[in-house]
């Protein structure tokens, strides 16, 4: 008999021998327990495997790449709470019951432990086990205060983004309540095993020991340790067992949705690909069009109403509330996924062939439906026939609210648990223009302008130029035919300025295009235009839906830039900016592209502009929302401003990563507001609040709405609207 064979023999009998010994041993108490074990971890598992179906109704999306990069997110965002801190009040009442929790994990660990052998803790670990305990005691305290604090808050300051529907509530309230039985009867259990001298070696519980003290070591104590013992475990397992019916289902599935969450965020958009012929539906007209990934945002969603509360449209009255979005997309997804699925209709096979780069489809039971699946002890909400009856967008989602969106990505910033809002709002778009020509009329006017005239205006593509006449400002095309000539030769530092639409043909943008090609002029800078080759970047037809025409105009402008061999390019246009720096590599357009506000920034710290003047008013900057939450720069035009003798520069109430959007981004440019206050005018009441004498601005939409909110609150006269490269031009001469 070989060694192996004698080794597996011993490990057998070692196993039958445990197994007789704990039955033997095995009290009523661990019998009940046992069986409540068993049926509580049937209940998570079943209902885990059924929500993973619900996702997978879905379309496939890879979020598996770059591990060490989603694993430090993971412990910035989720772990640390950083997102959770940007709230000074709301943020530490939540860390004290999440970081309490994961503490606390070790606690409900032991207490399976002595549900299943008497007794059982980890005071094995030595010193590590006193940090444990002491840790758990502290935080129970924590969670108390953190647990009374949302209560105060739901209940006596009434909070207005934590008032939900009468069920939400019950729900949070009930959530609330459960969690302080959870962790008051695991401080009691701990006082009363204490007090009858059931203390772990290396256990350190103050708190505990404290209120041990005045308990007797007699069998009534036994018996509250008994009674409060089972209080808690019975109310962790029921908790974990109620969350798939809940809101509070993110205390699940929010660390995995930000470790999943979008590496290429900084605004950026995926494409469609027209050329795969299998593909019929343009954007996502139900579900089944999303990704995996949004279902899970709905299941994610924790209901905080931080999204909606910084939402430019809904602070001005206007229908749009990206939580509810969320929210519906996730009812959708109760009311129809379950049908989906005895249909066999999902988006790609299974997890495990997708993850590895085999999606497929599901297998799809044509005319036959099968059982519903619906979670454990549930029935569909709705029939077939009343699922089929309702639209997505329409009955679930208004189409109004997503015609609102700004696209400014906000909510996005606020949302604790990286939920993508914009992403979604923008798939449903395309869906309306793609698939339905189902958008506002003002819109049809911009997408025809775009078409023919290569300009979301209608100005003619032959007048793009007309802002240099006079400057001496060469073109490409002139440059190349000078250099095929040989009447010039190639320069390595050549810079392209990308003017942009706004910057070509708009009067008010294009003394900003002329101060910031003065500015590299004095500074000696080699740069070129592509004049009349230029065409719009695609941005408001992507935001606006219309991602056919964006992708038309996207890689013709690639086609001119990569003829003339262009490696950088510089642009006073955020949201040009944005479009060229983070979604053209998709196209094949990869360039280093830089804001005039960080390169006039870099022209003043290397002194190659120099300011002679000073210029002695308050001033104050509006962050635009492509610029600053979109792509971080927040420093360098202020730096700028900074670098003029005689400024005083005063923020405003909501600045930098929590700045109001003024209004134009997503399309609004060419839409009217007919609901409540007008954006701009909320953003310019808040600029004029600071008694500035100057506006500053680095985006040419936001100079249009701020100009046009200050000649409507009649300050035309008093305040004026100014960009940086203006600002700076002014301090030189």
């Amino acid at each position: 008999m070989d060694s192996y064979t004698v080794r597996s023999g011993r490990m057998k009998e070692r196993i039958l021998t445990f197994i007789v010994v704990f039955l033997h041993s095995m009290t009523l108490k661990t019998g009940i327990f046992l069986v409540v074990l068993a049926a509580a971890f049937g209940g998570i598992i079943y209902n885990s495997r059924r929500l993973l179906d619900f996702l997978r109704v879905g379309k496939w999306t890879d979020r598996f790449d770059n591990i060490p990069e989603r694993l430090r997110r993971t412990f910035v965002i989720a772990i640390g709470q950083s997102k959770i801190m940007r709230d000074p009040v709301a943020g530490p009442i939540h860390v004290f019951i999440f970081w309490g929790f994961l503490v606390l994990v070790f606690a409900v660990i032991e207490s399976i432990g002595e549900g299943i052998f008497g007794r059982f803790s980890f005071s094995f670990l030595g010193g590590v086990y006193s940090v444990i305990t002491v840790s758990q005691d502290i935080f129970i305290a924590l969670i108390i205060i953190g647990v009374v604090s949302a209560l105060w808050r739901r209940l006596v300051t009434k909070v207005k983004r934590l008032q939900g529907d009468e069920h939400e509530k019950k729900d949070a309230l009930g959530i609330l309540y459960a969690i302080a039985v959870i962790v008051i009867a695991l401080l009691i259990t701990n006082a009363t095993r204490i007090a009858t001298g059931g203390i772990y070696a290396h256990e350190v519980r103050p708190i505990a020991s404290w209120l041990a003290g005045f308990m007797c070591p007699c069998n009534q104590t036994l018996a509250w340790y008994e009674g409060f013992w089972w209080v808690h475990i019975i109310t962790v397992l029921g908790f974990m067992n109620y969350l798939p019916y809940s809101k509070h289902l993110h205390v699940i599935t929010s660390i995995p949705n930000v470790y999943l969450s979008d590496l290429k965020r900084k605004n950026y958009l995926k494409p469609i690909d027209f050329a795969d012929e299998t593909l019929t539906q343009y954007g996502a007209k139900d579900i089944e069009d999303l990704t995996w990934k949004q279902l899970l945002d709905g299941d994610t969603c924790t209901h905080c109403g931080r999204c909606t509360s910084v939402c430019p449209a809904n602070i001005t009255g206007k229908v749009l509330d990206p939580r509810y979005i969320i929210i519906a997309t996730q009812q959708r997804m109760l009311d129809k996924a379950p049908y989906k699925i005895a249909e066999g209709a999902f988006g790609f096979q299974s997890w495990e062939e997708a993850m590895a780069g085999k999606p497929g489809v599901g297998d799809r039971v044509s005319g036959v439906v099968g059982t519903p699946g619906t979670l454990l002890g549930t029935s569909p909400r709705l029939t077939l026939d009343e699922v089929n009856s309702k639209n997505f967008i329409g009955d679930y989602i208004p189409q109004e609210m997503l015609w609102q969106c700004t696209t400014c990505q906000a909510c996005m910033t606020e949302c604790p648990v990286m939920i993508e809002h914009v992403d979604e709002i923008v798939d449903l778009r395309r869906n309306l223009v793609m698939m339905e020509a189902s958008f506002p009329p003002q819109l049809q006017s911009a997408f025809a302008s775009m078409e023919n005239n290569y300009s979301p205006w209608a100005f003619s593509p032959s007048e793009r130029a007309d802002w240099s006449h006079g400057m001496g400002i060469q073109t490409m095309a002139e440059y190349q035919l000078a250099v095929d000539s040989k009447q010039s030769t190639v320069k390595e530092d050549m810079i392209l300025f990308w003017v942009g639409c706004a910057g070509s043909f708009d009067a008010r943008a294009k003394s900003i295009t002329k101060a910031f090609a003065e500015l590299m002029q004095i500074a000696n800078i080699n740069f070129k235009i592509l004049g009349t080759e230029e065409k719009c970047t695609g941005d408001p037809a992507r935001r606006m839906g219309n991602e056919y025409l964006a992708q038309t105009l996207i890689k013709d402008n690639i086609e001119t830039l990569n003829k003339y061999n262009i490696k950088k390019i510089v642009t006073t246009c955020p949201h040009c900016f944005n479009a060229i720096k983070n979604e053209w590599g998709d196209f094949g357009g990869h360039y280093d592209v830089v804001h005039h506000t960080d390169f006039v920034a870099e022209l003043l710290a290397k002194g190659d502009l120099v300011i002679t003047n000073d210029l002695h008013e308050r001033v104050t900057y509006h962050d635009s929302c492509y610029l600053g939450r979109s792509n971080g720069i927040y420093d360098a035009p202020r730096a700028s401003l900074e670098a003029i003798p005689g400024l005083e520069i005063v923020e405003m109430e909501r600045s930098k990563s929590k700045g109001l959007c003024c209004g134009a981004g997503g399309g609004q440019m060419w839409m009217e507001e007919t609901q409540g206050k007008r954006i701009n005018i909320e953003r310019t009441e808040e600029a004029l609040a600071t008694e500035a004498k100057t506006i500053v601005s680095a985006c040419p939409y936001c100079m249009t709405m701020m100009t046009d909110g200050v000649k409507a609150k009649h300050e035309a006269d008093n305040v004026r609207v100014r960009d940086i490269a203006e600002i700076v031009l002014e301090a030189m001469r």
